[in-house]
């Protein structure tokens, strides 16, 4: 079989609109509730607003994320290793996880499967 072309090691899945993957910022005394873009096992779209500018590249963050319906929210540790365009409104940040509780893995490895099964794998 030829290899992918495709450069990344994990698949990436788009959450569903109508059931969002919810991000809290731990640590921080900032009230929003920010929306995962895409994730996968080794990582996280996070969408923004424009104030989170003082994020920087290779900057750890701690975050809970919050998956739809019966699966257990999870804890996680990250880097951001990527910053995206910014509009007025809002920025892309990817995060790669760093730890991972096992359930949170398990349960993450689940929620992928899910919306694979949809077709809401990132191109």
């Amino acid at each position: 079989m030829p290899q992918s072309q495709d450069k990344r090691k994990f698949v990436r899945v788009i959450p569903e609109e109508n059931e969002p993957v919810e991000v809290h910022l731990m640590g921080t005394v900032l009230l929003d509730v920010l929306k995962a873009r895409d994730l996968s096992l080794g990582g996280i779209g996070i969408l923004a607003p424009n104030h989170f500018e003082e994020w920087d590249l290779n900057e750890k963050i701690e975050i809970l994320v919050a998956l739809p319906g019966d699966l257990a929210d999870f804890l996680a540790r990250g880097v951001i290793k990527q910053i995206g365009k910014k509009s007025k409104e809002e920025g892309i940040y990817g995060v790669q996880f760093t730890e991972i509780g096992p359930k949170g893995k398990q349960d993450l490895q689940v929620y992928i499967h899910r919306m694979e099964r949809k077709g809401r794998v990132a191109k």
